[in-house]
């Protein structure tokens, strides 16, 4: 704010002709900044009452590139934040400002996944006020229509596989940012996570990676346990870094080779005893935890299951439900809907996962020749087994488990009565290996 103020005074006459806004983005949006960082932005301006609007963009674009150098310069007294504006519609190819309508249109017609994913963090902090309230108001929509894209979950995917593809061979053990169990592994489950769900659940709707996480983990959409695990790692790798950085005021996530640096970088994080290997051990330790928990819950099937699904359908209420179960060829939707309203009603940690599988299950449900018969079977198993601490978890969380429970409960009514003779056999449906004839 301060730099926009002083660029201002500096060009009045540019002032006077325009409004600006500053949005913040990446980890300044999230309010997550390191201690050396860049600051991700966004412009947004309009014409000033009266004023000519190409004068006015221009007269902008003079405003934002002076806030920038006064931010990025190095003086006698240090560097401020250097401000990179390269997630603008376009990135360094577009124009520095644009209208709030220029970027609408941009964003509905020409924008790729990953920019929407990067709008979860957008925050209006600086500027006209009015102007970037109407911004975050009018991209919202946008973001959390993201997962209705075709193949948006493959895409988010392959989007990381390609960032670790990326980093050199010789850096990918030391990275801690963006190699495998780093930062981004926890920050891209939390965010595909959030695009997915949030369509349907506005408590999701949090720019910051743990406030998100702790929403996740309460609305059921991840275990608390994996939540708490998630939590405690990404915390300890952030701490890391931010040391890592402190010294010397260097931007870098890589983690250092020489020993004495690494024996400071444990003792500043209160390692004492054996600081070098008691570093690597907690390091290597949280980092486990990251990449395996990212492996569950990123690549999760049931993820793109639910992105699939039609605008809505994620929650409906009671008319809709009947009317989709009459859709999709359940022969007494009236019945169909009792079951659901059991399976899913009330407030416990148990109906909320209940509520995140039944849309796609009912899918599934409805590709067999008797949807009824295996709605009433997953009740049957659900009512026998759903107080148990692993079924609805087995379920959301591992493999194919939900959608090869829907096969078999579909496949007639001896089904779930063997089923629940056997409780452990609904273990094996998300085991590759299990399921093989022996």
């Amino acid at each position: 704010r301060a730099a926009l103020a002083i660029a201002e005074a500096a060009a009045p006459a540019d002032a006077a002709q325009c409004r600006l806004a500053v949005i913040a983005m990446g980890k300044c949006g999230g309010h997550e900044l390191n201690y050396v960082s860049d600051v991700d932005v966004i412009f947004v301006g309009e014409p000033a009452e009266g004023a000519d609007e190409g004068k006015a963009i221009q007269a902008a674009i003079r405003l934002a590139s002076h806030l920038m150098r006064i931010c990025s310069e190095t003086t006698v007294e240090g560097t401020i934040w250097p401000v990179d504006a390269n997630l603008r519609p376009e990135g360094r190819n577009g124009p520095l400002v644009r209208t709030l309508s220029s970027h609408l249109a941009y964003y509905q017609r020409w924008a790729k996944t990953w920019e929407f994913q990067a709008l979860l963090k957008a925050r209006a902090v600086a500027g006209d006020p009015e102007l970037g309230s109407r911004y975050i108001e009018a991209v919202s929509p946008l973001v959390w229509q993201a997962a209705e894209r075709e193949n948006f979950v493959p895409d988010v995917q392959r989007m990381r596989r390609r960032v670790v593809d990326n980093i050199p061979a010789a850096q990918i053990e030391r990275e801690l940012k963006l190699g495998p169990g780093g930062l981004r592994d926890v920050e891209f489950a939390v965010q595909l996570l959030q695009l997915v769900h949030g369509r349907s659940d506005a408590t999701l709707h949090s720019g910051a990676t743990l406030d998100a996480l702790a929403a996740l983990a309460a609305g059921g959409y991840v275990g608390r346990a994996d939540a708490a695990q998630l939590d405690e790692a990404y915390r300890f790798l952030r701490a890391m870094e931010h040391r890592i950085q402190l010294y010397r005021l260097r931007r870098t996530h890589l983690v250092p080779e020489d020993e004495t640096d690494l024996r400071r970088l444990a003792r500043s994080l209160g390692l004492r005893t054996d600081p070098v290997a008691s570093l690597t051990k907690e390091w290597r330790r949280h980092a486990a935890v990251v990449r395996r928990l990212h492996e569950k819950i990123f690549y999760r099937p049931l993820l793109d299951a639910v992105a699939q699904l039609a605008p809505g359908e994620t929650r409906l209420s009671p008319k809709a439900a009947g009317q989709r179960l009459e859709a999709l060829g359940y022969a007494d939707p009236v019945a169909a809907l009792r079951h659901l309203e059991a399976l899913s009603s009330g407030v416990s940690r148990k109906a909320a996962i209940q509520r995140t599988l039944l849309p796609v299950l009912l899918g599934w449900f409805a590709d067999s020749a008797d949807p009824d018969a295996g709605l009433l079977g997953f009740r049957k198993v659900s009512d026998a087994l759903g107080k148990t601490p692993w079924y609805l978890r087995l379920l959301r969380d591992e493999g194919a488990a939900a959608e090869n429970l829907a096969r078999v409960l579909s496949a007639g009514r001896l089904a779930p009565d063997l089923l629940l003779r056997a409780p452990e056999a609904v273990a094996l449906l998300g085991d590759p290996e299990g399921l093989k004839p022996r």
